[in-house]
């Protein structure tokens, strides 16, 4: 964590202050809440207002059954022996 300071309107710190007090918690850990739900929200919004994330599953997945959830696992897998020993009989090339 960082230590910030900064300045508040009265209306807020009373706000902030009365808030905290209700809640059983200080005023930092409030505002750290409060701050991360603006972020959360601001972050969505802005998902929400991108054109191209409403594009995503509008298309149906290959037929091969290779998809955006499985792509790192079909080309990064690692051959077994019996792969590496079916390709040696089928060439010398391998």
């Amino acid at each position: 964590m960082k230590r910030v300071q900064m300045i508040l309107e009265d209306w807020q710190h009373e706000w902030l202050a009365e808030e905290a007090k209700r809640e059983g918690v200080s005023m930092s850990a409030l505002l750290r809440e409060l701050l991360s739900q603006a972020i959360e929200a601001r972050q969505t919004q802005t998902l929400n207002d991108d054109p191209l994330w409403g594009i995503i599953g509008m298309a149906e997945g290959p037929d091969d059954g290779i998809t955006s959830e499985n792509l790192d696992q079909a080309i990064y897998t690692i051959p077994t022996y019996a792969d590496v020993k079916l390709a040696d009989e089928r060439t010398d090339d391998y």
